[in-house]
């Protein structure tokens, strides 16, 4: 974990203006997401100290209260789909948040295609690729330019430098690229999308059995880099961003999951 600020510089803030301002950066109601974009759980009103992670796993909110975290920013929140019941791990995540007064704010798709803070974003510059443009639906992904055509073998090696994580290549592409798509996290449904978008390769967290055969059937590299690895720089550099401008101390809670 980064501490981030020190204490002597710690300001606080209300958690409703910065949940204002997430909305106004992030744009939520531009979204059908699987679950509520943010605020999920209400703790404390002052923020002193913001945690980030990209799940809210229990391991993260355990973290977060041990760091004295008034607010906890997520890219995977806790409510997906229409579950309703508060049982099992569900319940052991909210028994720790509420007992220590952390609130539980999440973006999900928000937080994928925002153009300068967004997963896909991020991962791009990580690459080092210039941002060309969006792609697929509701312009969710991303796609950028390399300086200079590479052979595909050395952007494997790019990625699993960028993102700390193995890669799985779907061959399909040429054998020299430089166009480049993204979705992060699960988006091996964007391979067609990112293909008819020019893309000679596309980056995402995840591969499905189809996705080997879609490769090489529309003649894009699909490359998967770990869903958790690809997700896991954003969320931490937007709570930098956010405790350098109103004055919060930030703690990055890394976390480690190999899928």
């Amino acid at each position: 974990m980064d501490a981030g600020r020190g204490a002597s510089s710690m300001q606080r803030m209300r958690r409703p203006d910065l949940i204002a301002h997430l909305d106004r950066l992030l744009e939520p109601g531009r979204f059908r997401d699987y679950g509520p974009n943010g605020l999920q759980v209400e703790g404390e009103d002052e923020i002193r100290c913001l945690a980030t992670a990209a799940t809210a796993s229990l391991a993260a909110c355990q973290a977060a209260v041990a760091a004295g975290a008034q607010a906890l920013l997520v890219h995977h929140g806790l409510f997906w789909g229409g579950e309703t019941r508060v049982v099992g791990p569900l319940a052991g995540r909210l028994r720790v948040l509420l007992g220590g007064g952390v609130s539980l704010i999440a973006y999900h798709l928000p937080l994928d295609a925002h153009p300068e803070v967004g997963n896909n974003a991020v991962a791009l510059r990580r690459l080092g690729c210039a941002d060309v443009g969006v792609f697929g639906d509701k312009d969710l992904g991303r796609k950028g330019r390399l300086a200079e055509p590479l052979p595909i073998a050395a952007v494997i090696a790019r990625c699993a430098d960028a993102f700390t994580h193995p890669v799985l290549h779907c061959p399909g592409g040429p054998a020299v690229v430089q166009t480049v798509g993204v979705v992060t996290g699960g988006g091996q449904g964007w391979l067609t999308s990112a293909s008819a978008a020019g893309c000679d390769v596309f980056i995402t967290g995840e591969a499905s059995e189809q996705s080997w055969h879609e490769a090489a059937e529309l003649g894009c590299h699909l490359l998967a880099c770990g869903h958790h690895a690809t997700e896991n720089h954003a969320v931490h550099e937007l709570g930098a961003g956010l405790a350098a401008r109103f004055g919060l101390r930030h703690v990055a809670i890394q976390g480690d999951n190999p899928i």
